[in-house]
């Protein structure tokens, strides 16, 4: 009976536990959504059809969910529509945090459900992709997880990182905090770059102009200098020891 009895506590923390770890992230989320609609009321007071405003912005969020969208794109856009560098900056670093935990506690429960689970094998394939094409970034371990977080325009985010980090067998805390570090300053680097293109614009389009290309070529050649130093990392090169077959990408 005390057998029965222990085993039926255990039962109720596992579900529990659960519907923390899969409800906990999901009900955050809801809770800052539900907030913007009294950033962004309806005309008619409180309780009406949603402003165009509070659409747009929740259009925005969803859209980052969705390859290939992403930092780099959303962010102009909406400093672009005029919407406050704040409010986009926290929206989409906290996504990426609840994001980060939801797929880290949930990962064997999400595989199991349709349509989800093959959008999880599918993200799955995606990481392992990266893992054989940037070695460095198990190279570099924590640091190399953290750039690649960082680094936009490469397959990064906090879905690819938090599933790189798990097949590389960090701890779902570690992998938390590195999605959470990398989103701040992914972010804020895009949004402010973007605020200051924005302002030179309306001192001066030429201006604006001038930037972006600099900002291009700046990027372009980190982007050479960064490959040719991963190269020493790549399983061509007979100095590399990584190994990349098939039966190491297993958890």
């Amino acid at each position: 009976m005390a057998e029965e009895e222990h085993s039926a506590q255990e039962w109720t923390k596992i579900i529990l536990r659960r519907i923390l770890f899969l409800g906990g992230p999901i009900a955050v989320y809801c809770v800052f959504l539900l907030s913007l609609w009294f950033v962004y009321p309806p005309e008619t007071g409180v309780i009406g059809p949603p402003s165009q405003d509070y659409l747009t912005l929740f259009g925005l969020f969803v859209a980052y969910l969705i390859p290939p969208f992403g930092k780099e794109s959303i962010i102009p856009i909406a400093l672009g529509l005029g919407y406050p560098i704040w409010l986009i900056c926290f929206g989409i670093i906290l996504m990426d945090m609840m994001s980060s935990i939801l797929i880290a506690l949930n990962f064997d429960l999400l595989e199991k459900i349709p349509f989800v689970g093959d959008l999880i094998r599918r993200f799955m394939d995606g990481a392992n992709s990266i893992r054989k094409k940037k070695p460095w970034i198990e190279q570099l371990s924590h640091l190399g997880l953290l750039i690649f977080m960082y680094i936009p325009l490469q397959g990064s985010g906090a879905t690819n990182t938090t599933i790189l980090g798990r097949l590389f067998g960090m701890r779902v805390r570690t992998v938390f905090w590195i999605v959470t570090v990398g989103s701040i300053l992914s972010t804020l680097s895009v949004a402010f770059g973007t605020a200051a293109v924005i302002e030179l614009w309306r001192i001066n389009p030429w201006l604006a102009v001038l930037a972006v290309l600099v900002i291009a070529a700046v990027i372009v050649a980190v982007v050479f200098v960064w490959r040719r130093y991963t190269k020493r990392f790549s399983p061509k090169n007979p100095a590399c020891s990584c190994d990349t077959d098939e039966e190491d990408i297993l958890p």
